[in-house]
């Protein structure tokens, strides 16, 4: 599983993280075990805070850095033994407005108190921006937690009244086989996650390699559109019909696809659903893989994967010319 996923945080977590040099991130932060002494109170507020004003994150206090790599290079722990998981706890109350959702996870070394690492978790919060004790608002950027820009502070201010729409899963199932051809529906899950009920919304399918392949509306919906890009991409927009309510989740698009048998494989092994989801708060990317089962929600990933599948079509849309010939 994931790092960010876990539910628990062990020794072996840590480990991982040294031995494989992950580097940090915008949702990753290694802090020497010495950033958790009572004289650093302001500098725990502000990288907590950065992580809820951003994207949320995990900062793991007890394990050093190289600065110029921003890889670990090895244990930093705590070894005060006034600080324990009560301690950060109520400093991190200190950050104002308070962050819900802080998880912190000690991990301690020999089952050493005065040898600890602490794992803090923090969400992406809907109630930001929040305030450090130095009365500034910080943003996690990169390797940093830097000042936010007037802009910033506003966009925080707004996030709460924003809708904040996910693209939550992707299904491409067989549902009718005839003699010469196979038949998939493709419909996409998508979830409010926000506090702001959203009207208008609009998903969007990209499917490479569309000649090979018959699509129709298993829903014949006015609004839903069937637009060519290039040989390589066709687009199938699938619109809102009804609001989607915060902690609601439906399903979007209904479409049918139909591949003769004989370019099956070549359908299955190819293809890539890129789905991109527009809506008031901005838009978010995910891509499927049918073949693999695999979802990819970097666009820059995305992209790469793509050009990969439009190349490998190339050639064998090259190779199928010269053996007919």
């Amino acid at each position: 599983m994931d790092f960010f996923e876990l539910e628990e945080y062990t020794k072996k977590d840590i480990d991982d993280l040294i031995q494989n040099e992950v580097e940090e991130s915008i949702y990753l932060d290694y802090k020497d075990g010495r950033a958790l002494d009572p004289d650093k109170i302001a500098e725990i507020t502000k990288d907590v805070s950065a992580f809820a004003n951003a994207d949320g994150g995990i900062i793991v206090y007890g394990v050093s850095e190289n600065k110029a790599t921003h890889k670990p290079e090895g244990y930093a722990t705590v070894t005060n033994p006034k600080i324990t998981k009560e301690w950060l706890e109520q400093k991190i109350c200190l950050i104002r407005r308070k962050i819900d959702g802080v998880l912190i996870f000690p991990i301690r070394l020999e089952g050493n108190p005065n040898d600890s690492i602490y794992v803090v978790k923090i969400p992406r919060s809907n109630n930001a921006p929040h305030m450090a004790l130095d009365n500034k608002y910080y943003k996690r950027h990169n390797f940093s937690s830097d000042p936010m820009e007037e802009y910033e502070v506003r966009e925080a201010f707004n996030r709460a009244s924003i809708p904040n729409l996910e693209i939550t899963g992707c299904s491409l199932y067989k549902s009718e086989e005839s003699e010469n051809s196979v038949t998939f529906d493709l419909m996409a899950s998508i979830a409010n996650e926000g506090h702001q009920a959203c009207e208008s919304y609009k998903l969007n399918f990209y499917i490479n390699d569309p000649f090979i392949c018959d699509i129709s509306y298993k829903v014949l919906e006015e609004k839903h559109s069937y637009t060519i890009l290039n040989k390589h991409r066709l687009k199938l927009g699938a619109p809102s019909q009804e609001p989607i309510y915060p902690g609601e989740e439906l399903n979007i698009g209904h479409f049918q696809i139909t591949v003769k048998k004989g370019n099956m494989q070549r359908f299955w092994n190819g293809l890539v659903i890129d789905m991109i989801l527009f809506y008031s708060g901005g838009h978010k990317d995910l891509a499927f893989v049918p073949s693999t089962k695999e979802y990819i929600d970097e666009r820059e990933d995305i992209d790469k994967l793509l050009e990969q599948k439009c190349q490998e079509i190339d050639e064998t849309t090259t190779e199928e010319n010269v053996g007919e010939k």
